[in-house]
C-alpha cells in the first residue's frame, strides 16, 4: 500500500471514532476505489478528498456520501454502489428520498458521480477518466469561463442559492448558504449583500441585523400556482 494512502486511512479511521461515526473503516468497495481508481489518477495524492462525508439533506437530516473532492472551488461527489445497495431493498417511499436527496445534493452546487463496484474493479481507467472530466469541467467554470455568461461563476452561485430558498419557503439564511457551500459565514453573507443589492433578495432584520433574506416574489408565485386558491 503507498505510504500516502495508509496516512489517508488512518486519518479517516481516526477522525471518525473521535467523531463517534457508525462506520469509523472503509468497506472494501470504498478500499478498492482508493487503490484502483483515485490513487492512479492522481499519483496518490489524496488533498482534497474526504471518505464518508456528513452533508445535509433536504429535510434537515445528516447524510453520509462515500467521497467528496474540495478544492479550488471544486465540490464533487463520488457514491460507489453495490448490486443490492439500493432499489431492491428498500420501500417506495425510501426510494422517492433517495432520489430526491440526489437532486438536492445537486441543485447546492454539487456534482455527482455513481460508480458501481463492478465499475470500480474492472472499468477503473473509465471512472478515472470521469472524474478527471468532472475536475476538469469544475475548473473551466471556476477559473477559466468568464467569458460566457453561463459560466460566470456569480451568475451560478446566484442560481443555486434563488433555488436553495426556494426548496425552504422562500428564505435563505447566511449559514444555510455556507453549509450548502461549504465557505465562512462572512463569505456567504458577501454573497448575499450583493444579490440583495442586484434586486434578487430582500434582506430582513430584527432591528439590529439582518437575520435571512427573502426571495421577493415567492409568496406572489405561490399563489399564482394552479391548485391554490
Amino acid at each position: 500500500m503507498h505510504p500516502n494512502l495508509a496516512r489517508f486511512i488512518e486519518h479517516f479511521e481516526q477522525e471518525a471514532s473521535l467523531k463517534g461515526l457508525y462506520r469509523n473503516k472503509l468497506g472494501k468497495s470504498e478500499l478498492m476505489f482508493l487503490t484502483e481508481v483515485w490513487g492512479p489518477a492522481f499519483q496518490n495524492n489524496f488533498y482534497g478528498l474526504k471518505a464518508e462525508y456528513p452533508l445535509k439533506d433536504f429535510k434537515g437530516g445528516q447524510r453520509f456520501v462515500d467521497f467528496v473532492y474540495i478544492k479550488g472551488g471544486v465540490r464533487l461527489l463520488m457514491e460507489i454502489d453495490g448490486y443490492t445497495t439500493h432499489a431492491r431493498d428498500i420501500s417506495p417511499g425510501d426510494f422517492d428520498d433517495h432520489l430526491s436527496r440526489q437532486n438536492d445534493l445537486v441543485l447546492s452546487g454539487w456534482l455527482l458521480l455513481r460508480f458501481s463496484s463492478n465499475q470500480v474493479e474492472k472499468r477503473s481507467y473509465m471512472c478515472q477518466r470521469q472524474i478527471k472530466q468532472a475536475i476538469g469541467h469544475w475548473f473551466a467554470i471556476m477559473q477559466h469561463g468568464f467569458t460566457s455568461d453561463e459560466a460566470n461563476p456569480w451568475k451560478l452561485r446566484k442560481q443555486l442559492i434563488i433555488q436553495l430558498a426556494m426548496n425552504t419557503e422562500g428564505r435563505i439564511k447566511p449559514c444555510e448558504v455556507a453549509e450548502a457551500f461549504k465557505v465562512s459565514n462572512s463569505t456567504a453573507v458577501v454573497w448575499l449583500k450583493r444579490f440583495a443589492s442586484e434586486g434578487e433578495l430582500i434582506p430582513s432584520s430584527n432591528g439590529k441585523r439582518v437575520m435571512y433574506y427573502t426571495l421577493p416574489n415567492f409568496s406572489k408565485t405561490k399563489d399564482n400556482q394552479p391548485g391554490n386558491p
